[in-house]
């Protein structure tokens, strides 16, 4: 399983990424739904302190504790720096979970700091979680997270040469030589926000935006983004292959397809756009 997810305008929201074994916000309900797969959790990257992203820490962090896994395995949180929800919630924890078995980990970000997630050890393709300022309301500093995955491809001044001549250069002058790194956002959580800056998210790869309002005639005040948003911020970054439209009024929960079905179908991106239904859990293999 690629993604889990449990999303639903005001109530709850969390996505974990399984390639990554990262958790994105921890809305109530992660630990129930996950069970024991909260184990496999090794980082959790928090967008901002409101609550329906954040109450779950507490059974999470609990659960961890007490059921039945490697209660030796360490967890790491990271948050906005200087979030004062959050930070409220970690001194509660650390009043009330004097007793945690495991290493937990609190570590404030700023934007454009970036945490490597995969490739310590020297992998050939090394991971790092890159944050990004994002717009939620003024008294709430919020952020989004890039995954970002370093890759190889051949240079530009080869790109013209037949499959044979290649071969040869790389058997002469030795294949390192023929080839760059460069770095290619692989997945993107926009949190909570009105529309994302596209430069911020520029050809990623799969885009979890918000969708709170499907309609832009139900929005009353600017905050949140609409699906047709969504829509034009991954035309504009470039989107690759997906737009996963998470954080949906539950007012939706019985048009969703329907209402997605038409916006897509005026907006006609390029790219494959996928809501999660709201009170319903989402998987994706």
């Amino acid at each position: 399983m690629k993604i889990l997810s449990y999303s639903k305008a005001l109530y709850s929201s969390w996505l974990y990424y399984s390639p990554d074994r990262i958790l994105f916000d921890a809305g109530e309900s992660v630990s129930s739904i996950m069970g024991n797969k909260t184990f496999a959790i090794e980082k959790v990257f928090i967008s901002h302190g409101h609550t329906d992203h954040i109450a779950g820490l507490v059974s999470l962090i609990n659960i961890r504790n007490n059921a039945m896994g490697d209660k030796k395995k360490p967890l790491t949180v990271y948050y906005p720096r200087n979030n004062f929800h959050v930070s409220e919630l970690i001194n509660y924890l650390s009043r009330t979970n004097s007793n945690v078995q495991y290493s937990l980990e609190w570590v404030p970000l700023e934007g454009e700091e970036e945490v490597q997630v995969y490739g310590e050890d020297g992998s050939r393709n090394p991971r790092f979680v890159k944050a990004f300022s994002t717009d939620h309301s003024r008294s709430e500093k919020s952020l989004g997270y890039n995954i970002i995955e370093v890759r190889q491809r051949l240079k530009k001044e080869y790109s013209d040469l037949a499959q044979h001549e290649i071969k040869d250069l790389a058997e002469s002058e030795g294949r390192e030589g023929l080839m760059e790194k460069y770095r290619q956002k692989t997945f993107t959580y926009g949190g909570d926000s009105v529309p994302l800056d596209p430069g911020r998210i520029s050809n990623t790869e799969v885009l979890c935006h918000d969708c709170t309002f499907l309609l832009e005639e139900d929005r009353k005040m600017y905050k949140h983004a609409t699906l047709k948003e969504a829509i034009e911020v991954g035309k504009k970054a470039g989107l690759e292959k997906k737009l996963l439209g998470i954080h949906v009024s539950s007012r939706y929960k019985d048009s969703v397809e329907e209402i997605k079905e038409r916006i897509v179908e005026e907006e006609d991106p390029p790219f494959e756009v996928e809501l999660i239904n709201p009170g319903r859990i989402y998987r994706e293999y």
